[in-house]
């Protein structure tokens, strides 16, 4: 029981010197340190606020960012669909003139190896 007492004792002590100790050292004086507390309080309340306020603006460009290329896109996408219907328009009589001269040339060549045999 006795130690028990002795470590009370001294934690109290000890708490109490370190505290008085701490107060004789600050070269502070509690108005001047809770006024720099203030201060270093609003200067991140502020930064808060500011950091806030750029994301907000950052998202609603993002937002608009994204719409306009959405936009950007989707005429981008009619576009080579138009152009696409265009090239098949245009290579469709070439298309079928090559496929009539395959024919011819496929019939010659039966009639050539009927004539070989």
């Amino acid at each position: 029981m006795s130690n028990g007492k002795s470590l009370m004792y001294g934690l109290l002590v000890g708490g109490l010197l370190g505290g008085l100790a701490t107060l004789l050292v600050t070269p502070s004086s509690g108005k001047q340190v809770r006024a720099q507390l203030q201060n270093n309080r609003n200067k991140i309340s502020h930064s808060v606020h500011q950091v806030r306020n750029d994301s907000l603006s950052l998202k609603n460009q993002l937002v608009e960012s994204f719409k306009d290329n959405s936009k950007v896109i989707k005429e981008v996408s009619t576009d080579f669909k138009k152009s696409l219907g265009h090239f098949k328009e245009d290579i469709e009589p070439h298309k079928t003139q090559l496929q009539k001269e395959i024919k011819e040339v496929e019939r010659k060549l039966k009639q050539l190896e009927q004539s070989i045999q």
